[in-house]
């Protein structure tokens, strides 16, 4: 298969913009020029997204994060660029053995399960909105599997990798405390990126025994922290926050994020990646993302007895299946453990 990818609209509008910008572009025409792969021959299409409903459906998914809501669009453009090419201008022309060739197409193509997985998944659940309303009769996306394989396990600190991570030494500085405050609320309490991002002053407790925090789809929920963690916020609290905007934020702060970045905004990924990688490298550490701390902290507490489903409803995760993963690492580590340590491992 070859590999399709929006590129730019009519009039030049880069279709990996902001969704503000498609729209403006779908207002001023319903035509957008899809640029193709150099593997085609063709050098571009040209498909009426009006008749795909695209921007309603984008409508429809206000309770997503915007980076979800880009990610679908992406992954549906490419699912229309490749049924146009194959003689299909409109959803109701799908069904199941389109979908099912799209998903063997891929997969020829060597894309990653997992990406095959997330395609499939968008596309799920923009045909089953089109069903839903009454746009079309059958769901083709129904009883079509991706590809099955040994799901890629996440790579977790050990203890002693954390305990060297999180080591005794104090913080000499406003912006090392910002940081390790980062690294404690990640593996602390198991926070996504985002829920760290997000984090305002108001949304820690009285007592700060517990922070408010939103999840995917917007959805609110009250974490535990830790000792070190609710030391370091003291901290923060009572005057360090200030002293970090007095030393690093040479504009105005936005007052609104607990944690802010040293132009003042609200910290990004970006942001939390960065100091992760430097703070790693600097304590001789391979690298990891801060993703990887939320993995190591639900499996840390997996292995140390806590029930399955509290760590799901620390995490977070609608699906208990979600957090099941992690007792696939658990057995995985011990797996490793037998395999250095056994005599015939």
């Amino acid at each position: 298969m070859a590999s399709y990818g929006p590129r730019h609209a009519l009039g030049g509008v880069n279709l990996f913009a902001p969704i503000s910008q498609i729209k403006q572009a779908s207002r001023q025409s319903a035509c957008h020029r899809v640029v193709r792969s150099s593997l085609t021959s063709v050098p571009f299409i040209y498909v009426n997204l009006e008749k795909w409903r695209l921007d309603d459906f984008v409508k429809y998914l206000t309770a997503a994060e915007d980076a979800t809501i880009d990610a679908y669009r992406s992954d549906l453009m490419g699912f229309i660029a490749w049924s146009h090419d194959l003689g299909h201008s409109d959803p109701q022309a799908i069904g199941r053995r389109e979908v099912r060739s799209w998903v063997a197409d891929m997969s020829r193509e060597g894309y990653a399960r997992s990406t095959i997985a997330r395609q499939l998944s968008a596309l799920r659940r923009y045909f089953g909105w089109l069903k839903q309303d009454g746009r079309i009769g059958l769901n083709p996306t129904v009883h079509i599997s991706a590809p099955t394989g040994d799901a890629r396990l996440p790579r977790v600190l050990q203890l002693g990798e954390i305990e060297q991570l999180l080591d005794d030494t104090m913080a000499q500085n406003p912006l090392e405390l910002r940081n390790r405050l980062i690294i404690e609320l990640l593996y602390g309490s198991g926070l996504r990126v985002a829920e760290l991002c997000g984090l305002n002053a108001v949304d820690l407790t009285e007592g700060r025994a517990e922070v408010e925090v939103a999840g995917k789809g917007k959805k609110k929920r009250n974490v535990p922290i830790n000792a070190p963690s609710q030391q370091l916020l003291d901290l923060w609290a009572s005057g360090k926050s200030q002293d970090f905007d007095e030393s690093y934020v040479p504009g105005k702060r936005d007052p609104t994020p607990l944690l802010v970045n040293t132009r003042g905004k609200r910290l990004t990924r970006f942001d939390v990646r960065r100091m992760l990688l430097s703070t790693l490298r600097a304590k001789g550490l391979a690298d990891r993302s801060p993703h990887a701390l939320r993995h190591t902290f639900a499996t840390h507490l997996l292995e140390r007895g806590a029930d399955l489903r509290v760590i799901q409803e620390l995490l977070g995760h609608e699906d208990l299946a979600t957090t099941q993963i992690y007792t696939h690492v658990s057995r995985e580590e011990l797996r490793e453990e037998h395999r250095k340590h056994h005599p015939r491992g």
